[in-house]
């Protein structure tokens, strides 16, 4: 049973937080004195990969920028009516630039597009047009353009960075990963940059450079929760469960672990035997007032019943009966009950057992569940005749059939009718091919033999 959770913690954990930090580009990227210098330039331009100007060209720029540290609308307006279609490209690139400061995108992409159609090499153009694609999601358009700077001999690590993130969101692992790394040769310490490589050694499933990544990150920012939660991630995907709870719980201890992470704290203390402290913090996931789903303390209640921890998992039950009141759906008050019957059950608390499995059959007539742990009661207590009609009628529920037909077979040769018996594990067989079955209707065919041998 310990190896069902142990996949299923596993699981949980890589799902919840197989996300290293987040890659998206941050404020600090855009707003980088570095990153804002290298995209507004100086509007001087460099004769090999930029436009010439003339004379005119020069006074009108001169004016433009005079006007623009007083009102940038004006200036706007004013280079708006000095283009014209042979101007050089240069006025084109210094509007879109305006419109960029001016915060309207698509007017500066368009721009920014116009002086590439007059000067294709233009080299800031190209960067620019790639930069202001990023902020517009255009990630195809960004990425070709910010290879073309690239390749025109642009080296400032915050184009290479912004590449990273867009062949990443494309998921093109290997162009992200070497992006980043040569972003952050030339922008040492981004965090867009770390965050962009981690996310890419996460995803191609290289936990163990993630871990060392994150480590070193740590080193220096010892309270990062969201390195924390990496940590936590690339460590249980490495199937160090044991490193990924003492994670979690320092994540815990600083007040930075949610309620479902709570959960898979538990789940882990789970899989390592530490039952106690497995508890305490599914109580505590409870109490949060930030709540999971309903269906996510039951699966807790299972976890807590299907280790034999009956007391604590109906104990649990009822807490979440209390928590959640009358805001239960019909199937989830059907699991409640479901898994209280097992506990009553397990417990010999039979009648009251039978009891809630016939208030649930009431309601969900086709609960295959609940009518095969009705004829396992009612078989207890002698009611032959009682469970053999219940394991039929969830024999006529197809989830449910095998096992009806397995447990009804077992019946039957309680009763010493083999031959019935035989019959149904063969259906049962067809259904599902099961070694431990074959073996069992290898044995009845035994007895069967041996009891007609007797006669």
């Amino acid at each position: 049973m310990k190896n069902i959770f142990f996949l299923f913690s596993l699981s949980s954990i890589i799902s919840l937080f197989g996300k290293a930090p987040s890659y998206q580009l941050t404020s600090d990227f855009w707003n980088n004195p570095t990153f804002v210098q290298s995209f507004m330039g100086d509007y001087g331009f460099r004769s090999e990969v930029e436009p010439r100007i003339s004379k005119s060209e020069s006074f009108i720029l001169r004016e433009v920028i005079a006007k623009s540290e007083n009102n940038l609308e004006e200036a706007i307006v004013y280079l708006e009516e000095k283009i014209e279609n042979d101007s050089s490209a240069a006025l084109d690139f210094a509007l879109g630039t305006m419109y960029y400061q001016a915060n309207r995108m698509s007017r500066s992409a368009q721009a920014y597009v116009q002086a590439i159609e007059k000067f294709p090499s233009f080299l800031r153009a190209h960067k620019n047009l790639g930069l202001v694609n990023v902020s517009l999601e255009n990630l195809e358009s960004a990425t070709r353009h910010l290879a073309k700077a690239i390749s025109l001999g642009e080296n400032d690590g915050s184009t290479f960075i912004a590449l990273g993130y867009c062949h990443l969101s494309l998921d093109r692992l290997v162009s992200a990963e070497n992006a980043y790394r040569m972003g952050l040769l030339l922008f040492p310490g981004s965090k867009d940059g770390l965050n962009g490589l981690i996310n890419c050694l996460d995803q191609a499933g290289r936990y163990v450079e993630v871990l060392n990544l994150l480590d070193e990150l740590l080193e220096s920012d010892p309270q990062n929760s969201r390195y924390l939660q990496a940590r936590a991630s690339a460590l249980g995907s490495l199937g160090r469960e044991k490193e990924a709870a003492v994670t979690l719980d320092l994540l815990r201890r600083m007040g930075a672990l949610k309620t479902q992470e709570l959960v898979i704290l538990g789940d882990l203390y789970h899989n390592l035997n530490l039952y106690d402290l497995s508890l305490d913090a599914y109580q505590e996931a409870l109490a949060r007032t930030n709540k999971l789903s309903l269906s996510q303390y039951i699966r807790i209640a299972q976890t807590l019943i299907q280790r034999s921890s009956y007391q604590e998992g109906f104990a649990y039950l009822e807490k979440i009966e209390k928590e959640f009141g009358e805001g239960r759906s019909k199937d989830e008050r059907k699991l409640i009950n479901l898994l209280k019957a097992e506990v009553l059950q397990a417990t010999g608390k039979n009648q009251q057992a039978t009891e809630l499995l016939r208030e649930v059959v009431n309601q969900h007539p086709l609960e295959g569940r609940a009518l095969i742990q009705l004829g396992q009661l009612a078989w207890k207590s002698g009611d032959h005749e009682y469970a053999i009609i219940q394991f039929q009628r969830a024999a006529k529920i197809d989830e449910f059939e095998n096992g009806a037909l397995i447990e009804h077979a077992r019946l039957l040769v309680h009763l010493r009718k083999y031959q019935q018996a035989a019959n149904l594990l063969e259906r049962a067989l067809v259904i599902k091919q099961e070694k431990r079955v074959e073996k069992y209707l290898n044995a009845i065919n035994n007895l069967a033999l041996s009891a007609r041998k007797k006669l």
